[in-house]
């Protein structure tokens, strides 16, 4: 488990607090120890890749199948309705300990070789993961709960969706380092297909513990900065104008630094603009912005990655990237699944004067859609605050 040592900068009641400090340098949380503050060179695939034997693979298939038998709607997979062996159970929630108290990255290898077809492998994805995280998130904004991460540049648009953007998880484009913002406090890609060799889109992932360590010693303006409420995030909404939030885009609770940084409602996108009348972030936010990016590329590693995989990363304290994808006037085939997840075993309390935010996503009794086929990449059911 990590632990927390004093520093210079900081104060004992950061340490103690249970909501955001948003005020002067020695009120940052302490600096923090162990296994979640790493580089690059020190996260070794050895050290988070789990491979799944023959004989799991085969107790996965086995659940699915059971679970198709029941009848029932895909919102209903947990692990009452996807039955696994207890020594398989007890080894998917040893992946729960090592994303909330480990380095924050773990990947489940093996599943490429059952062979699942898209229906199957939606299936094994949530039912899995339901033993690692038992909490699946619903974006209220885009009622979804599974979506796909895959070119859509080359869909033909329909008519009503010409002036409305494709989300980033829709585009070939590079992603810049971001941890995804109040959608969920674990981040589960299922990798269908990778694209090919040399196709591009590699992932990264770089420890924000490290960064805020490095920051808080050599810089802590700019934590001062993430840390204060008037972040102008601009909220697009179905069928009105959107409207401004203004927030924090770092956040402290028992000593644990959480990063919420995403650009897409900071800054805009060539494909979803930013509405001209939404102000425009500051010069030190924007010095803020770039000095985490270069943090995180220096400090960052290639996720290992293999089609099938399941990769779990903790986002509030592990910011994840993507190199650009599928150049060129054919449709790149690189396909992810990715859910937002919860154990409420392991959760992190949240800072209370925003622990709504966190908790919105997992609001018992809300819809849960988990579609096999993404038809709809357009703004209807596009996280607004996520991605880029």
């Amino acid at each position: 488990m990590s632990t927390y040592s004093l520093s210079a900068k900081s104060s004992m009641e950061s340490l103690q607090s249970s909501s955001s400090l948003q005020s002067a340098p020695d009120k940052l949380a302490p600096a923090v120890t162990g296994p979640m503050v790493w580089k690059g060179s020190e996260l070794h695939p050895a050290k988070y890749v789990l491979t799944l034997d023959a004989s799991e693979v085969e107790n996965i298939r086995s659940a699915v199948i059971s679970f198709k038998l029941l009848g029932l709607p895909r919102s209903e997979i947990n692990k009452s309705t996807f039955p696994l062996t207890s020594a398989l159970a007890s080894k998917l929630s040893a992946i729960s300990t090592a994303i909330h108290r480990g380095s924050g990255v773990a990947v489940l290898r093996g599943l490429d070789a059952a062979n699942f077809n898209d229906e199957e492998a939606t299936i094994a994805f949530a039912g899995v993961s339901s033993y690692v995280c038992a909490l699946r998130a619903t974006d209220s904004y885009a009622n979804q709960t599974l979506s796909h991460v895959r070119d859509a540049t080359h869909d033909t648009v329909p008519e009503w969706a010409r002036n409305i953007g494709l989300a980033g998880s829709k585009i070939t484009s590079a992603m810049d380092f971001h941890s995804d913002r109040f959608s969920g406090d674990i981040l589960a890609l299922h990798v269908r297909d990778d694209g090919g060799v040399r196709s591009g889109g590699e992932q990264y992932v770089a420890s924000f513990w490290q960064i805020y360590n490095e920051l808080l010693e050599k810089d802590p303006a700019i934590l001062e900065t993430m840390a204060t409420a008037n972040w102008p995030f601009e909220l697009k909404q179905k069928d009105r104008e959107p409207y401004l939030e203004l927030g924090p885009t770092l956040f402290f609770s028992k000593g644990k630094p959480m990063c919420q940084l995403v650009k897409a409602p900071l800054l805009g996108s060539p494909r979803i603009p930013r509405d001209p009348k939404m102000p425009a972030l500051s010069a030190e936010q924007m010095h803020a912005l770039h000095a985490v990016e270069e943090l995180a590329k220096q400090f960052c590693t290639q996720l290992d990655r293999q089609k099938g995989d399941i990769q779990f990363i903790n986002n509030l304290s592990i910011m994840h990237a993507r190199a650009a994808y599928g150049a060129g006037q054919k449709r790149s085939t690189r396909h992810l699944l990715r859910m937002f997840l919860r154990d409420p075993a392991e959760a992190w309390e949240k800072p209370a004067s925003f622990k709504t935010n966190f908790d919105d996503p997992f609001t018992p009794g809300r819809q849960q859609n988990l579609p096999v086929v993404d038809s709809d990449p357009w703004r209807k059911i596009s996280g607004r605050e996520s991605h880029g």
